[in-house]
């Protein structure tokens, strides 16, 4: 890896991991927790004090996009930022590919469905979010405009840097492990009172999770070149998950495992067909 792709890879995971954690961590420890979306579309808070919590935890998630904007200008200048503003706006992207970020993660979540009701988990446990169905849309573009712009740091910046020097398959274990590792004190806050075997499985499970979405969305931008189709499979994901799945992985946690191995299979087959270095077509 060239010396200078080096030390702005750093630099951006230093910056995203310090903002994040910062805001993250001070909001856990002053009792922030999470209430009904509906209610927090509805500014419906019990204090004053958790209003301010979770305006705190919500500035944490765009840690990716300030790193990523603070390192193109100090490495590329107006020009990097440019080019960075052009691929978060490419929307021309052929139809297939709106297609297919639609489609996955239904696959993923409906697979989970049938291994579930295989197990005995009744079919009421699923599509049982706290969230009206008719709630969607908004909840979509929630997640669009929070969870959604981390990907001008993690596919738009960290991506092409990892890339320049391993393959994708490589850069797909790299990236994901750091995706992973940047969510963990969320996570460490959902399972914290399941006890530590509980809570060790679950990170692990959760990680082989993430790695397993990092190469998917590596085949995503690789043949797209758009942060914007980034941005869309990443909202629509947490969508998918949260109106299909609710809580049910956080309530059964073996159930946390089952979108993990369903998303590698899919990325085995991806593997298969599109190989390893790129994850594209060869020409």
């Amino acid at each position: 890896m060239k010396n200078e792709d080096r030390k702005s890879l750093i630099l951006y995971t230093a910056i995203t991991f310090t903002f994040t954690w910062f805001f993250w961590i001070i909001a856990l420890i002053m009792g922030y927790q999470d209430i009904p979306f509906v209610r927090y579309l509805n500014w419906d808070f019990a204090s004053s004090n958790q209003v301010i919590l979770h305006i705190i935890f919500r500035l944490g998630v765009y840690g990716p996009l300030v790193g990523a904007l603070l390192t193109t200008y100090l490495y590329s200048k107006e020009k990097g930022l440019i080019n960075l503003i052009k691929r978060i706006f490419k929307i021309k992207v052929k139809a297939k590919w709106y297609f297919y970020l639609f489609l996955i993660p239904l696959i993923i979540n409906v697979v989970v469905i049938l291994f579930g009701l295989i197990i005995g988990i009744n079919l009421d446990s699923f599509f049982n979010s706290n969230i009206p169905l008719n709630y969607i849309l908004i909840f979509f573009i929630y997640e669009i405009l929070t969870s959604g712009l981390e990907e001008p740091g993690w596919r738009g910046f960290a991506l092409e840097k990892l890339q320049n020097a391993y393959t994708a398959e490589k850069t797909g274990w790299i990236l994901g492990l750091i995706w992973a590792v940047w969510h963990y004190p969320y996570v460490i806050a959902l399972y914290i009172d399941t006890g530590i075997i509980t809570l060790i499985f679950s990170l692990a499970g959760f990680s082989m999770a993430i790695i397993g979405q990092t190469f998917i969305m590596i085949w995503f931008y690789n043949n797209t070149k758009s942060i914007f189709i980034s941005i869309l499979l990443h909202a629509w994901l947490n969508t998918a998950t949260t109106f299909i799945l609710g809580d049910l992985t956080i309530t059964n946690p073996i159930m946390g495992i089952i979108p993990a191995i369903v998303t590698w299979i899919i990325v085995a087959i991806l593997l298969k067909i599109y190989g390893g270095k790129t994850l594209t077509r060869q020409k």
